[in-house]
């Protein structure tokens, strides 16, 4: 099997790779990235000797005619480049709308036109915006930034597709964990960087939204599996447990009481998401990872002392 995956260089995508790269029933990997982020952990990290059916194809997903040669005798094509938000995901939309919305529509387009039988289409949960109530697949999106909306835009491109090949969308929570390309611009993952710096952590508002959350190593596995034919077409979520700002602060203190918060505006009380968890049988495979466990680990693991 040939399996295309887009913006394979970033965080879900480096993980991503390295579960599809140990699937025997893939051939060929096709690495197509921009590499816009300039980190080429891909490339530094220690190399699998599954990394020899991968090759790297550096370009856009906006460049179609390079998109459409790449495409070409594909089975499987698992789109994850994307813009991903600062803490301002209201900023640039023009941005998130030219990557997001439609570069997607050129991944669709070539899939189309390569006569794929499968895309993987790695969304956000940011699609539902602020329902007011627990969101699941039935839950009508309602994007609440230009981020969410852009994603939303793009799934409507792959859902066009589901009379000609199997679409899959991975609605993800929040995504924390370390790998060699980790993103720190998310609350999870910028908590456990200050914490290691020793730097305070900062809080907005109360610290009571809640947010749903998924490892990243849990997400490469839902990816995998989605790619390799074992998850039935359609949405889904891909999350392990919501959780308040204030959660994540406790994580890390209980393990290090010298751990220092700043708040600010405290008695603002910001909007809620939680989506509906992964269920522990079903579509997907049993995702368990522990937030509690995992972000003290992941500070330990990146402390110098």
């Amino acid at each position: 099997m040939k399996v295309v995956i887009t913006g394979a260089a970033g965080y879900v995508g480096w993980s991503a790779l390295n579960v599809l790269a140990e699937d025997e029933r893939i051939g060929e990997l096709v690495v197509y990235d921009n590499f816009a982020r300039r980190n080429y952990g891909l490339l530094l990290a220690e190399k699998r000797p599954t990394y020899s059916k991968a090759r790297v194809i550096v370009d856009d997903i906006l460049n179609s005619r390079a998109l459409k040669h790449a495409v070409e005798g594909a089975d499987c094509v698992c789109h994850l480049a994307a813009l991903a938000p600062s803490p301002y995901t209201d900023d640039n939309p023009h941005a998130f709308d030219q990557v997001n919305h439609w570069g997607t529509a050129e991944v669709s387009y070539a899939a189309e036109d390569a006569g794929v039988s499968r895309i993987v289409y790695v969304s956000s949960g940011a699609v539902y915006g602020f329902p007011g109530h627990m969101a699941d697949v039935t839950t009508e999106p309602m994007p609440a930034n230009a981020y969410g909306a852009s994603k939303l835009a793009g799934e409507r491109h792959v859902q066009r597709l589901a009379r000609q090949m199997d679409t899959l969308i991975l609605r993800a929570g929040t995504v924390y964990g370390r790998n060699p390309v980790a993103r720190f611009d998310t609350f999870m993952n910028r908590f456990v960087l200050d914490a290691a710096l020793g730097r305070p952590l900062h809080v907005h508002g109360s610290g009571e939204q809640v947010r749903p959350v998924v490892h990243v190593a849990s997400l490469a596995h839902a990816v995998g599996a989605a790619v390799a034919g074992e998850v039935a077409a359609g949405v889904h979520n891909v999350v392990e447990e919501n959780v308040t700002v204030n959660d994540a602060v406790s994580a890390l203190r209980g393990h290090d009481p010298a751990v220092e918060v700043i708040h600010t505006n405290q008695q603002a009380r910001l909007h809620d998401l939680q989506v509906e968890p992964t269920p522990r049988s079903g579509a997907l495979p049993e995702i368990r990872r522990d937030f509690h466990e995992e972000l003290p680990a992941m500070l330990d693991s990146i402390r110098l002392a």
